[in-house]
């Protein structure tokens, strides 16, 4: 744990910066996010700081995740070309950029307000992309791909929340939300919905005990397109009756709010338009 002449290594480090956190926040457990390089590292961390009799040593856990490559290779290597994490943000906000101009659906708003939806929708793109997949997993990340809004996609969730905000808009004073109890006729969409909603407190405590946010991820993913096929399938506003309108109005609320809940632990942010 020294060198020949006095001075520490990085396993020496770890063992002194372990039992400093423990001093200091006496912990129940401690979670080491760091790559699968260092497997090995942490598992003789672990084993010498039980050998020491350290009482937290058997509540440690190295939570190990694959490195993340973009085409042309690793984002960051020791040995390879370095890609800085700032230059990787700037990418995928341009290719945010691009899409809204090419829609051209945020003419209306201040160039202060569109490059604040450029920004949210490029790094729901680059953290959704990423937070998707199994921490375990070697990923590729490609820009284009992770601002698809047709694909398992961060905006794609998003744009489902903007669908709900802007039938809400409209919807405005117009409906009166109390005639949904009087709706009865669920049709199978609003059914898988609802079904989908009741799951979400489940997921939460599984990727929790599981240190997952894949699971929350795919879970939002499911949840949006589900809204998606019910927003193609039937009318909001437009329904035959005023407890269809209500329900389904109240039905596309709940569904933006557990999609905003589910981001929020993600780290994303969900825009009012894009």
């Amino acid at each position: 744990l020294l060198r020949s002449d006095g001075t520490s290594v990085y396993m020496t480090q770890d063992l002194g910066t372990a039992k400093m956190r423990y001093d200091d926040w006496k912990m129940d457990s401690m979670v080491y996010v760091v790559g699968n390089e260092q497997n090995y590292h942490f598992k003789a961390l672990f084993e010498i700081l039980k050998k020491l009799g350290e009482s937290y040593a058997n509540d440690l856990h190295h939570l190990s995740y694959g490195m993340v490559e973009l085409p042309d290779g690793k984002m960051k290597t020791r040995e390879g070309t370095v890609v800085d994490a700032d230059d990787l943000i700037d990418i995928v906000i341009s290719e945010a950029r691009a899409n809204a101009e090419e829609k051209g659906k945020l003419e209306n708003l201040t160039e202060e307000e569109i490059e604040q939806i450029n920004y949210q929708v490029g790094m729901a793109a680059l953290k959704y992309f990423i937070l998707k997949v199994d921490a375990k997993k070697r990923i590729v990340f490609n820009p284009k791909e992770s601002v698809d809004l047709q694909g398992n996609t961060g905006p794609y969730i998003q744009n489902a929340y903007v669908r709900v905000a802007s039938v809400t808009r409209k919807a405005a004073g117009e409906v009166n939300l109390d005639e949904a109890k009087k709706y009865t006729n669920l049709q199978s969409t609003e059914k898988d919905i609802i079904a989908l909603l009741h799951q979400y407190p489940e997921v939460i405590q599984v990727a929790a005990k599981n240190l997952n946010p894949s699971d929350v991820a795919n879970f939002a993913y499911n949840l949006a397109k589900s809204f998606h096929k019910f927003y193609g399938d039937l009318s909001i506003l437009g329904a035959e009756t005023e407890s269809a309108k209500a329900f389904r109005l109240k039905l596309s609320k709940a569904v933006a709010n557990i999609l905003k809940s589910s981001m929020h632990l993600l780290g994303i942010e969900m825009p009012e338009r894009m």
